[in-house]
């Protein structure tokens, strides 16, 4: 039986999907064109034609992508000139985090296992968060002294590992439970332990 001729929109829909998957998979180093055609069902020459090569690809489906996300990120984050959040922010706060990298598991997955060279087509990692961690730390930073208490801990740091909590919690799911707990059971740990981290002591 013949098969339908497919639309322009439909092949590149294809390839995005099958290097997504790949790139979660087996990281830009384990993965190749030829099997990102092959998944997508189309030949490599087509592929091709779309995309000049496997960074070209990757930055399509995995960079720009995380750029985009990030910016949109950034913007959800309390402004730092804002009255200062409560527990009820830090909460809802803590699951949109969760829920960033939650429901885009895939893409960090792939963007973590990027490429390793450090040109113009390489993995950014986490560098489109400075702004957001940038902001974190500044709020943070004048929520103690207002609270005329010295940080216990670097802040930068602190901020960086709140964040990297809720992260590994997603990403490294598996590893750290082999007996899954619940989501809101390790949302509410992390709403504890990041507490202090994302948001600074209490003014009350």
């Amino acid at each position: 039986m013949r098969r339908r001729r497919r639309t322009r929109e439909d092949v590149v829909q294809r390839i995005c999907d099958a290097a997504r998957q790949l790139f979660a998979e087996r990281g830009y180093g384990g993965t190749t064109t030829r099997e990102i055609a092959r998944l997508a069902d189309v030949s490599e020459t087509l592929l091709f034609r779309y995309y000049r090569d496997k960074a070209g690809l990757f930055n399509e489906v995995v960079i720009a992508p995380f750029h985009t996300l990030m910016a949109d990120f950034v913007e959800l984050h309390p402004d730092p000139t804002a009255p200062f959040p409560r527990q009820a922010e830090t909460r809802r706060f803590t699951r949109q985090v969760y829920e960033l990298f939650e429901g885009n598991e895939a893409m960090f997955r792939a963007l973590l296992a990027g490429p390793p060279s450090a040109g113009e087509d390489a993995a950014p990692g986490l560098r489109g968060l400075a702004p957001f961690f940038e902001q974190s730390v500044d709020q943070v930073r004048r929520r103690y002294a207002l609270a005329e208490i010295d940080p216990p801990f670097d802040l930068g740091i602190g901020v960086r590992l709140g964040f990297g909590m809720i992260a590994a919690s997603v990403i490294l799911r598996d590893a750290l439970f082999p007996d899954p707990p619940g989501r809101e059971a390790v949302l509410d740990v992390l709403e504890q332990l990041i507490a202090q981290s994302l948001v600074g002591p209490p003014l009350d």
